[in-house]
């Protein structure tokens, strides 16, 4: 199907029954809001991730029980986590940093609260920890803490909240595979964790079980912690990548960088967003423009594409014109949400993460199914 075809296809199509206004990837399964806050999920459901009291998988979104209104979710890997409407913070699934192998009592099918009496803005969902950002911008994570990426200041994990040990105010937050990031008020960045590959963007390869200053940059607005790597986007819409760059989802070139590294030129960026292994973001222009680049095994960069056997790649444009307002990178696959509340996703769909009513991965985006129940 060619650009053109397609974009001739989105506009003649009606708007969706249910419109979503914000769409989060996770490892093998996806989570949706619509504009009232109801949540959807599909893909993956073995830990209970999509939140519909059951276990079984589902290739269609199905509705998240329970009642809660989100004003954000963030889907992790076996687990997803969202931000109420009046601040508190409900996961399901897997709790984090519980063993994969442990029995019910470490996990739920339907949204557990876990925040207690302290009100939430923001809530970010890695592969076995999460973190957040408190009213009082101060930033907390719970989970597992093998590499200090609660930034607690050791390595025991938790199933509560734990403060992050800074006396920074923070604006934004992201959870990546075992590593952490935030922007404080400042426009500094700093990470935690692992630093394999400089993932903490310090100059260093050492671990941190606190906050250490990310280098060089010192006007992020916000900051997003991938696999093994972290991009950030500056006030004047610059990227800058560090860490992990063998297959270019850092910033090209194929060398890992331990401090940030410029990855974005020409019109400033809106947003970008960082998968297991590759990146996305959405160019300003009179309709957003989606680029993304790093592995492309499994299509997760949109178009059929496969450089030197491993599916690695520069910079690539993603279907211009298409006009996504968000877009969000999972492990092995991305999603994004179009000005009409609809919902494509392409990668890796061994779940049924993609949503389309098949297990079938595609060669470019496929529309999200329209949810079962409403």
């Amino acid at each position: 199907m060619t650009t053109l075809l397609l974009l001739a296809m989105l506009v003649a199509a009606p708007r969706p029954r249910l419109a979503f206004r914000v769409v989060s990837a996770g490892a093998e399964h996806t989570c949706a809001l619509v504009a009232e806050g109801r949540a959807y999920c599909w893909g993956d459901n073995t830990y209970g991730e999509l939140g519909n009291g059951g276990r079984q998988s589902s290739a269609v979104p199905v509705a998240v029980e329970g009642g809660k209104r989100f004003a954000s979710i963030s889907a992790g890997d076996g687990f997803t986590c969202g931000v109420s409407i009046s601040g508190e913070v409900a996961c399901w699934g897997r709790f984090p940093g519980a063993p994969a192998d442990r029995g019910h009592a470490e996990r739920s099918v339907l949204p557990v609260t876990v925040s207690g009496d302290v009100p939430f803005l923001q809530v970010s969902a890695g592969t076995d920890h999460v973190c957040g950002i408190a009213i009082d911008q101060r930033a907390y994570c719970w989970g597992g803490n093998t590499d200090g990426q609660l930034g607690t200041g050791d390595t025991a994990g938790t199933y509560r909240p734990a403060l992050v040990a800074s006396a920074l105010s923070f604006t934004s937050v992201s959870a990546g595979r075992d590593h952490s990031c935030a922007v404080a008020k400042t426009g500094d960045a700093y990470c935690w964790g692992s630093n394999e590959n400089g993932r903490l963007g310090d100059g260093t390869r050492n671990n941190s079980r606190v906050p250490v200053r990310v280098a060089r940059v010192k006007d992020f607005v916000t900051v997003s912690a991938g696999g093994r790597h972290t991009c950030g986007l500056t006030r004047r819409g610059i990227v800058f990548c560090w860490g992990d760059n063998f297959r270019g989802q850092a910033a090209g070139g194929g060398t890992s960088s331990w401090v940030p590294t410029q990855a974005s030129s020409g019109r400033p960026i809106a947003s970008i967003t960082t998968g297991g292994s590759h990146s996305c973001a959405l160019t300003l222009r009179s309709v957003f423009r989606l680029s993304c680049w790093g592995v492309n095994q499994d299509n997760q960069l949109g178009v059929p594409l496969i450089v030197d056997g491993r599916g690695s790649m520069a910079t690539r444009d993603v279907f211009e014109g298409m006009p996504f307002v968000q877009v969000d990178a999972g492990d092995f696959h991305t999603c994004g949400t179009l000005e009409n509340g609809a919902v494509y996703c392409w990668g890796r769909n061994t779940s049924g993460q993609l949503g389309d009513g098949t297990t079938e991965t595609p060669v470019r985006p496929v529309r999200v199914a329209e949810p079962d129940s409403t």
